[in-house]
């Protein structure tokens, strides 16, 4: 049996195999040749600029995971499609933002977005807070010093006794 096996190049597998049963014999025409374009169902057919769903409303909250697959909550801020994560969207709207800082979770749980659960910390303090066994705790300095530096108003955080 010589067959021209050019045409599976990268196909080790299928090399000297024979014919399946649904392949074309020969001097067969498939059943659409010469019909390029034929639409069957052009009232079912999606159409150029169709949209399948209406689109979510500006303010709606969806929890997604994020770049690190963690699951977080995010705000739809803009059409279309401009999504950012709600926790900055809380501090930015109560504090305004500091470029380099990132808004940290003091409990440690991301879907929590409330304003007292929420601190921004500058990008390299926030490893310190962060380990391979858990979370490290806020001391009420710390938090001090963070809120600090936006000239926030009192802010009463309930995991600690005092208001800062």
């Amino acid at each position: 049996m010589s067959r021209d096996n050019s045409y599976l190049i990268g196909n080790k597998f299928a090399k000297g195999s024979g014919r399946n049963r649904t392949s074309f014999k020969k001097r067969h025409k498939p059943w659409n040749r010469g019909l390029g374009g034929l639409r069957l169902s052009p009232a079912t057919e999606f159409k150029k600029g169709h949209i399948t769903s209406p689109p979510l409303p500006v303010g709606t909250i969806r929890q997604r995971k994020d770049k690190n697959g963690k699951m977080r909550n995010f705000i739809k801020i803009a059409i279309p499609n401009k999504w950012r994560e709600l926790s900055h969207v809380c501090w930015k709207q109560a504090f305004g933002f500091l470029p380099g800082d990132v808004v940290h979770h003091i409990n440690g749980n991301l879907i929590d977005d409330r304003l007292t659960n929420l601190i921004a910390i500058p990008r390299q303090d926030h490893p310190r807070y962060h380990s391979r066994w858990g979370l490290n705790k806020f001391t009420v300095d710390d938090l001090r010093k963070y809120l600090a530096r936006y000239q926030s108003p009192h802010i009463t955080y309930p995991e600690f006794t005092e208001t800062l």
